[in-house]
């Protein structure tokens, strides 16, 4: 009865014309793999990161990424954001200075080209220029609002001072190579007229508006003092200068910290040139000291000190430190601080960032200076002493070596960057060759006071303090909270970070609300990026808004430091308007269903061969390469963990692992690999998992016990005992509720499908007095198709063409009809060679097909559901997707997939799939989304404003006495007005300083009129911008320079008229003494 007509219904109608498919893109995700350089904004809120490629992305808020390159694909060197003018800067390997306009990114460079490299750039958000510290050891300066090179140019700063001491000082150790060399560039943290010049040989305090220098310091390492190398060196007893490679300032701005190629770190009062504060290691103080007891055994021992036969390691160089203020203290000069320094440490310390907690400044009132001695009072300076010295150590331990990082301030972007940060972004090096970005919390220091019996007046204490630090130094240490991991944009997953494996899923709505739950927006771990704004074209709005009606989807990828994290890429997050942007990023990653695998007992490092959800009860499974099976369970409630079975020998139950707090998927239960290997495994909606074994066994795990349920006189072989050419392993496993040819009745079974072909459809049953499952004793066999593809077997409906999966409608109606004449199936599978549909799983076959493309290998198989319409779609490796109609499997269409992408390794049953591109280290480097029907489906990328949400910028921080606040006296200019922006900027500038182009002005029109990421169209404005601006302030000024000249007039005029009273008043004082009056 089944050959009639009704029975095999053509289930493919409404997809046999050609016209009804139109295959395209709908995104691409991108991974940067060769990041290089990254740059923080805060009053942008945007993050910049710059590639070895030239590439050169801002990520922002939700949808807020703009992409550019740099001319010639030159890898980036430097890249900073300017808020003053929103400008984007970068300097490549070329040395060329390349500016875009953050308003419109598709606008072409302003490139810039200088006669020398340029080693160092120097950015304030309170003026409109930037400074270039160049290879030749001039300073240059360049107008970021004019476009143009300024004519204030520094001379080489150290050559000068070299000029001035050579008179007095000759010491050829003064002209050691590299001396001159600029490396560094910092602001004065309170004063815009003051820069400190970081070069080789030293650093130099330079006055801009007196174009004079200050101050120079330069650290001299005297003979048999330890330096950076300690006692362990042959330089001892030689004066050493160590090269400088990085400066930072406190924020306070009466002291600063210089690292140097040595590994010490030296804090020197700004004051004071002669002797540093102190200068340390990263295990030992006051290295610039000579120690008699170490010096007297360097000297027996004729040479360097040898520990245990071998030589100690030397200090690496100090790369970078950067000093952090808080919001801590109602005190001006601040109050506890903390210095990050990068390097120093020994060739066996783990890769790690050293963060050292400094206690707040806490100086006496100086007495009153007595004759004509000037400098830096002995108070002031043991008070400055004390608050460089650690009390508090903390690592952040790193993945691989650290390159760099930046410090992410919540909103002040003055002090370097480095004001109250949130956390910390570090760049690390990967086994792979590419790069890891890596962010962890930044704890802020606690409230510290000075150590115990610091007391500035009482200096017998302090030095028994310091010599006790000394030793317990290296055993400081972060107690209690730990550094937590930050979450970064999925664009910088790479390294260790780097994704292996990704699979795309769909869900019904109302499970994809579980699963999803409320995710904040943003999250306590994401880092504070929030800036621009980001919308689809308003013209697309109502194709948008079709996307309500489709189904949810879940991007599931696999990391190599061993996690596996979700990502909705449901269409219904790109809903949006220039009025509504969007809430959230595309993918959005759903941090709290993170899995991480770490957190298990596994017996080796895992590596994820697959992952699998239920789209129902949303269960989890996780197959290892190395055959171990794990099972997770979403905690949607609070669950008492499992009961331990007694007798159990073959699972461990997983409830009491530890995980981090907020995790949803929770570990249920672990099945290991044993003796035999596992293969394969699929996961039901009902409670059930299906394992296959390398010898052919069949397992099935019932996770209402949890129990175990084997088929009965199944022989489980031992490994030793299977030769691999007698081994038959199972390849496939299928879940479906239906019957069979063999078995009308409706029940629960699983298909087991064999490398040779042979199929086992096992049936579960159930006990009607201890209502335990078991499989059935009767095995249904099947000769089916060799070596199927995974994931390449179907069983679907005679009719309707849906899939029989086993979920809770279908084992409802299983245990309910007892109907013997039930529904009709047919059972679908694929292998590399051809696929064949048979009806009721065991009956007869109905059709048998051989792929069209017999060259190209197909790698994944799905059937498409169109308007009712039901195909089954062959990918291979061209790439291409040929198309057959069901049930007789009739080459309907070959459609190439070339200008899509390379390979698609998942697809879902909408006709919806991705693809992957690999890097040669086999992380991932580019995930595309496409589809089989992209008509009516809006994925645009979005246009982004970058500065919709400019946040203002605050005032530039006032000097600060370095005297307690009721010190009305002035130290280190402290009461003197400093030079505001725009005075910095007319002193850059000069008098010629040409009329700035006009500002931009966007209209509402132009938000929708082209596609792409900040793609704006302007029209002038002229009189609008900052040129208007400038001259409101000029006119301003002018009349306020009238008014002042009046009030003049007007007090000198009552002068004279005060003159001339007393004149008067004196004559007639006279007069009366004359009268006698």
């Amino acid at each position: 009865m089944f050959r009639e007509r009704r029975v095999l219904a053509d289930l493919s109608t409404g997809q046999r014309d050609p016209d009804d498919w139109e295959i395209g893109r709908l995104r691409t995700v991108d991974y940067f793999l060769d990041t290089r350089v990254l740059t923080y904004e805060p009053t942008l809120s945007l993050l910049a990161v710059g590639t070895a490629s030239g590439l050169i992305c801002v990520v922002g808020g939700p949808g807020v990424e703009c992409s550019v390159q740099t001319p010639k694909g030159s890898p980036v060197k430097i890249l900073q954001l300017a808020a003053s003018t929103n400008k984007l800067l970068s300097v490549d390997d070329h040395d060329q200075l390349h500016i875009w306009n953050l308003k419109d990114l598709t606008e072409p460079p302003k490139s810039t080209r200088f006669d020398h490299a340029i080693n160092a750039i120097m950015l304030s958000p309170s003026h409109t220029h930037v400074f270039l510290a160049l290879q030749s050891g001039e300073i240059r300066t360049y107008d970021l609002l004019c476009l143009k090179k300024s004519p204030y140019v520094i001379p080489n700063l150290w050559n000068m001072f070299q000029t001035k001491i050579a008179s007095s000082v000759v010491d050829p150790m003064h002209v050691l190579p590299g001396c001159n060399i600029p490396v560094d560039l910092v602001a004065h943290p309170r004063d815009l007229n003051l820069i400190f010049v970081a070069f080789g040989g030293g650093v130099v305090l330079y006055d801009l508006s007196s174009r004079n220098i200050l101050r120079a310091y330069e650290l001299v390492i005297p003979a048999g003092a330890p330096g950076g190398g300690g006692y362990h060196q042959s330089e001892v007893l030689t004066h050493r200068r160590p090269s400088v490679t990085s400066v930072a300032i406190h924020p306070a701005g009466h002291f600063f910290a210089v690292g140097y190629a040595d590994g010490c770190v030296a804090f020197w009062a700004a004051e004071d040139e002669d002797q540093p504060l102190m200068v340390r290691t990263s295990t030992d103080l006051d290295v610039n000291v000579i120690n008699g007891e170490e010096l007297e055994n360097f000297l027996q021992n004729g040479g360097p000190l040898e520990e245990n036969g071998t030589n100690l390691s030397e200090h690496q160089p100090i790369y970078r430190v950067a000093w952090c203020g808080f919001a801590n203290s109602s005190d001006p000069r601040g109050g506890a601080t903390s210095l990050v320094v990068l390097g120093g440490d020994r060739s066996n310390d783990p890769c790690r960032l050293t963060v050292h907690t400094m206690p707040a400044l806490d100086s006496p009132e100086p007495p009153a200076p007595s004759g004509s001695k000037s400098g830096l009072h002995p108070s002031i300076r043991k008070s400055m002493r004390l608050s460089v010295i650690s009390l508090e150590t903390t690592y952040y331990l790193s993945s691989g070596p650290v390159y760099d990082f930046i410090p992410f301030p919540k909103s002040n972007p003055h002090f370097s960057g480095c004001w109250d940060p949130v956390s910390l972004l570090f760049l690390t090096a990967a086994p792979s060759g590419s790069r890891t970005v890596e962010a962890r919390q930044f704890l802020p220091p606690k409230m510290i006071s000075l150590l115990p019996g610091t007391d500035p007046q009482n200096s017998s204490e302090h030095n028994d303090v310091m010599h006790n630090l000394s030793a317990t130094l290296e055993g400081m240490a972060l107690g209690g909270k730990e550094p937590l991991p930050m979450h970064i944009p999925s664009k910088l997953y790479s390294g260790l970070g780097g994704v292996s494996y990704a699979q795309l899923l769909t869900f019904q709505r109302s499970m994809h609300d579980v699963l999803v739950g409320q995710q904040p927006v943003p999250g306590d771990a994401d880092l504070p990026i929030t800036g621009g704004s980001a919308w689809i074209d308003d013209k697309r709005l109502s194709e948008l808004r079709l996307s309500r009606s489709h189904p949810r989807r879940i991007l599931i990828t696999c990391h190599h430091d061993l996690t596996v994290r979700f990502h909705d890429v449901s269409p219904q997050l790109l809903i949006s308007s220039s009025t509504s942007p969007l809430q959230k990023n595309f993918p959005f990653t759903l941090h709290d269903l993170t899995i991480d695998l770490s957190c298990l007992p596994l017996s080796s490092a895992p590596e994820v061969a697959t992952v699998q959800v239920a789209p129902e009860s949303l269960e989890c499974v996780v197959l290892l390469k190395s055959g171990d099976l794990l099972v997770y369970r979403l905690n949607t409630t609070q669950v008492d963990p499992p009961i331990t079975i007694e007798g159990n020998k073959e699972f461990v139950l997983l409830g009491n692992a530890s995980l981090p707090s907020g995790t949803r998927y929770h570990p249920f239960l672990m099945l290991p690999r044993g003796n035999v290997s596992l293969t394969c495994c699929a996961l039901s909606d009902i409670g059930f998992v299906g394992v296959g074994y390398i010898d052919g066994s069949v397992t099935v795990i019932d996770l209402r016990g949890p129990s175990l349920l084997r088929p009965q006189r199944q022989k489980r072989q031992s490994k030793l005992l299977v030769r691999n050419q007698d081994a038959d392993p199972v390849v496939s496993l299928t879940w479906t509720v239906s019957a069979v040819s063999m078995d009308a009745q409706l029940a629960v079974r699983l298909i087991a499908i064999h490398e040779s072909g042979n199929t086992q459809v096992f049936k579960i049953i159930r006990d009607p007095d201890s209502s335990l499952y078991a499989i059935a004793q009767d095995v249904i066999r099947v000769e089916g198709l060799p070596d199927v593809i995974q994931g390449g077997s179907f069983v679907i409906d005679s009719q309707k063409g849906t899939t029989w999966r086993a979920d809770r409608s279908r084992f409802a109606a299983s245990l309910q009809t007892r109907d013997s004449n039930p529904a009709h199936c047919f059972w679908v599978t694929a292998s590399a060679k051809g696929a064949r549909c048979m009806l009721d799983i065991s009956g007869e076959r109905v059709s048998k097909v051989e792929w069209h493309s017999k060259k190209n290998k197909v790698g994944h198989v799905q059937v498409i559901e169109k308007n009712n319409s039901h195909v089954l779609v062959a990918f291979n490796d061209k790439p291409e997707a040929m198309v057959y109609s069901l049930p007789y499997l009739e080459h309907l269409h070959t459609f190439s997939l070339a200008n899509i992408c390379e390979n698609v390794v998942s697809v879902d049953e909408t006709g919806d799939f991705i693809a992957l591109r690999r890097h040669e280290s086999g992380v991932l480097e580019q995930i595309v989304f496409g589809t089989l029907f992209i008509t009516r489906r809006v994925y645009d990328n979005p246009i982004v404003d970058l500065i919709r949400f400019h946040r203002e910028i605050p005032p530039y921080p006032q000097p600060v006495s370095v005297g307690p606040p009721s010190l009305l006296g002035s130290w280190f200019r402290y009461g003197n007005p400093i030079m505001t922006g725009e005075q910095l900027d007319a002193l850059l500038a000069g008098p010629d300083r040409p009329i700035p182009p006009p500002d931009p002005v966007q209209t509402s029109e132009d938000t929708t009129t082209d596609d792409g990421p900040g793609v704006m169209k302007t029209i002038e404005n002229a009189r609008n911008g900052v040129y208007s601006r400038l001259n409101d302030a000029l006119a301003e000024r002018g009349e306020m320079l009238g008014n002042i000249e009046q009030q003049i007039g007007s007090l000198q005029q009552g002068s004279k008229d005060m003159v001339a009273q007393a004149k008067r008043l004196a004559a007639e004082q006279s007069a009366r003494r004359w009268f006698g009056f």
